[in-house]
């Protein structure tokens, strides 16, 4: 138990520490784009890229039902079992590889023609762009997931983190030596290849795969039940970008992703505190332990969100002075943009908020039960946004997504009531008004007594946290007042 609860650490803290790297990566290279080749440019590779994982669609929840079948053998040593899954996932995604190489190409010549652009300018970025993908198809994926289902994360965090240096020191370098977007994507593109390096030596060395096993083509009927839940994330994460690049410019698509920066990286930093939780509340499910299961259900709501709250009422506040602090010196496009920061952050908000009823879905294994519900809060997602960009721009985008993420909130929140006894849907919306509330109290207060507008580096650190040290002691108070049980349950659980 003391060498599982080490490896569970371990994998935890990696993980924790590549998201960091990621963040901090993910905003050093696009303020290198924009400084030395400018907005278009960064819009430009943000479409691309946005176009480029359209393929990831024919993954259609593979990856899912593989990692799903693998952790049986892995836990027999049934090594013949485990070779045909690891084979059959293999061959699928090669598949996918070979396919993924068609439409790159299809798309680096449809896209500049259709958007009237230099044509091989284009061209070449895309098929360098593609390398990424390409490379985690045909090479990475597979090994990938098998280590993360033996609970060997920390290899593939370690990897992914040796990785993200490199690209960002080698991104910096090649701008200095020789500026051209194509070449520094190429070094990012050629990067890539330490991963399935790392994770294939590893592999060999530790597992005895047999590489001629008979695939189990049975095996990839599974992954329909998951494919609307990909779908509804993938047009979460797409739309947006796509509908923008079809109906603005590529200098609005780079404001759109200057702002998404600093969303992301929030929603980064939840996903990585909350991870170790998901699997108690499954746990619990499985036994039928309803009174557990409420108790954890209930630890779970608050953790998120008093992280939720806390991380997106402060960025809410300061996320368009630090984008014009990130873009200072940029004048080909206007970053002001204070009411899409603010309604981008809260529909991002509304999303994370309803991971633990999610999440229990997926444990629960109800995927096809939220299939029409997925796919509805993608088709308001569209439309809305749609209906809107024209007369709002990256407004009306911002609300197409709040929209949507409404409604599948409170679907999730609806369908947990109906799998687990004694469950009410207003124990859910009891903390959603009360933290909303509290959240609207401080950024009023905070922007009536200590507003932040135009400001340097230094002023708008002591702003973040002066605002940090007022939400705490809100957030603080909020939880003594209403939330003691689950601050117990905390307690123990941290203590176990």
């Amino acid at each position: 138990m003391k060498m599982k609860n080490k490896v569970m650490l371990v994998n935890m803290i990696s993980s924790l520490v590549l998201q960091i790297f990621t963040i901090i990566s993910g905003f050093i290279i696009p303020k290198i784009i924009l400084s030395y080749f400018g907005s278009d440019t960064n819009g430009l590779i943000s479409s691309l890229n946005q176009f480029l994982s359209y393929i990831s669609l024919l993954e259609g929840g593979v990856t899912g039902v593989v990692a799903a079948n693998l952790y049986k053998p892995l836990v027999s040593g049934d090594n013949q079992k485990l070779s045909a899954v690891v084979v059959t996932a293999k061959k699928f995604f090669n598949k996918v590889g070979t396919i993924f190489i068609a439409y790159s190409l299809c798309l680096a010549i449809v896209y500049p023609i259709l958007f009237k652009m230099d044509f091989w300018y284009v061209f070449f970025l895309t098929l360098i762009l593609s390398m990424n993908l390409l490379v985690q198809y045909m090479f990475s994926i597979t090994l990938r997931t098998l280590l993360n289902a033996d609970k060997k994360l920390y290899i593939v965090s370690i990897t992914q983190i040796i990785s993200t240096v490199l690209n960002t020191i080698l991104a910096y370098v090649s701008v200095k030596i020789y500026p051209s977007i194509h070449l520094l994507k190429l070094i990012s593109g050629l990067l890539f290849l330490i991963q399935p390096v790392i994770y294939g030596h590893y592999v060999k060395k530790y597992y005895a795969i047999d590489w001629s096993a008979k695939a189990d083509n049975q095996l990839l009927k599974q992954r329909w039940n998951g494919f609307a839940i990909n779908l509804a994330a993938f047009i979460h994460n797409s739309t947006d970008v796509s509908i923008l690049t079809f109906f603005t410019n590529l200098a609005t698509v780079s404001i759109y992703n200057v702002y998404s920066l600093v969303a992301v990286g929030l929603k980064s930093l939840v996903q990585a505190l909350t991870s170790g939780i998901s699997a108690t509340i499954g746990q619990a499910y499985a036994r039928e332990d309803w009174d557990e299961l409420n108790q954890k259900m209930d630890l779970y709501e608050y953790i998120v969100f008093v992280l939720v709250s806390f991380l997106f009422t402060v960025g809410a506040l300061l996320i368009t002075p630090f984008v014009m602090l990130y873009t200072s010196g940029i004048s080909d496009a206007d970053y002001n943009q204070p009411l899409f920061g603010i309604l981008l952050l809260v529909s991002e908000a509304l999303y994370i908020v309803k991971y633990p009823h999610l999440n229990l879905s997926y444990d629960a294994n109800k995927f096809k039960e939220i299939t029409k519900p997925a796919f509805v809060e993608a088709l308001i997602n569209i439309v809305v946004s749609i209906a809107l960009v024209g007369k709002l721009g990256l407004v009306g985008i911002a609300i197409g997504t709040m929209f949507a993420m409404i409604y599948r909130m409170a679907f999730q929140v609806y369908f947990t009531s109906t799998i687990v006894k004694n469950r009410s849907q207003s124990i859910f919306y009891k903390k959603l008004v009360l933290f909303a509330g509290v959240s609207v109290f401080g950024a009023f207060l905070c922007y009536k007594t200590l507003p932040v507008s135009s400001c340097t580096v230094w002023q708008w650190l002591i702003r973040a946290v002066e605002y940090g040290i007022i939400f705490g002691v809100l957030y603080l108070m909020v939880s003594l007042l209403f939330f003691k049980k689950e601050l117990r349950f905390f307690k123990r659980y941290l203590k176990r």
